[in-house]
């Protein structure tokens, strides 16, 4: 007989077990470990054991899904009004569809009991905050096209299309920037600094980031006006496993007035730049599909598509 409940104190080993044997994909990490989920999942402020629901037959576990929500506004809590199903990892067996069709409804139960009027499925950076450096690369893609196993989980119950998300990568061996007039002309005109593990900003970037080496790329104007700034992260332990070194961009800003100036191309590329000359092998960043202007900058940079992923949203609550 197949029980559903939520996750206990004794179920890390179990749950690497069955991350393992899960078909998740080319972008999930393995061999996963109960410490890597620790890092990654348990430790986070916001975990609620009640949202990591486990499936059993008998004492033995046989697929587990997770559900969760993202921040507020402010960054300065979690808002409940969004929730998402952020995975669904159920190994081959007899009753599998049963069992990953149970999870996710159970998922859906908790959403709602707790508050959520939108539910998605996928985690990305604005839901979900769990998982990051174990599935997806260098950010949280939703459910990606490599996961179809997965995909057909929430395409069964009826969720449809919200966002498609490009993974997009390059390689950095050699890499130089492009050098025109207008990017000799910001060169003279600015100055680069580079922070080895900056400050969060926001209560929601320290519990997502706190753990994971960051590297902050800050461009300066006249007097230090800061005019935009780049993150990378080091993709670990996602990297390692790949046998790869993996320079993840997760987010990139310019200062409102001085957008669609080439800023963000010859940031992004002063910092490609950089971790070139350190060793990094291979960029990544996720990009939604329907952002033109950042396809078009990381395409005039190198970067293509390696894979796509889906935010799935639930049209019936």
């Amino acid at each position: 007989m197949i029980t559903f409940d939520c996750f206990r104190n004794d179920d890390p080993p179990r749950l690497a077990d069955l991350w393992r044997a899960s078909d998740l994909g080319p972008a999930a990490l393995q061999p996963m470990t109960s410490a890597a989920l620790e890092d990654a999942v348990f430790s986070k402020p916001y975990f609620d054991r009640h949202g990591l629901i486990v499936a059993r037959d008998k004492e033995r576990l046989v697929g587990f899904a997770h559900a969760g929500f993202g921040p507020a506004a402010d960054h300065a809590a979690i808002d409940i009004s969004t929730g998402t199903t952020m995975l669904v990892a159920v190994p081959v067996h007899e009753r599998q569809h049963e069992i990953e069709d149970g999870l996710l409804a159970r998922c859906e139960d908790y959403l709602r009991h707790r508050g959520a009027t939108t539910i998605l499925g996928g985690a990305t950076p604005d839901v979900g905050g769990f998982y990051l450096g174990l599935y997806g690369g260098s950010d949280l893609p939703g459910i990606l096209d490599s996961s179809p196993a997965m995909q057909a989980v929430f395409r069964r119950a009826g969720y449809t299309e919200a966002s498609r998300i490009a993974v997009l990568r390059r390689g950095l061996t050699g890499f130089r920037p492009p050098v025109n007039r207008l990017q000799l002309a910001i060169r003279r005109a600015t100055t680069l600094r580079v922070i080895e593990e900056p400050a969060r900003r926001t209560w929601w970037e320290a519990a997502t980031t706190t753990g994971i080496a960051l590297r902050r790329y800050e461009l300066l104007g006249d007097a230090g006006a800061l005019l935009g700034t780049a993150s990378f992260w080091d993709v670990q332990p996602l990297a390692t496993s790949w046998g790869v070194s993996l320079a993840g961009l997760i987010r990139i800003t310019i200062e409102g007035e001085r957008r669609r100036q080439g800023l963000a191309n010859f940031l992004v590329a002063e910092a490609l730049h950089d971790l070139a000359q350190e060793g990094t092998t291979l960029a990544e960043t996720h990009v939604a599909e329907d952002n033109d202007a950042a396809m078009n900058l990381f395409g005039k940079l190198g970067f293509r598509p390696t894979d796509h992923g889906t935010v799935f949203r639930r049209e019936r609550l």
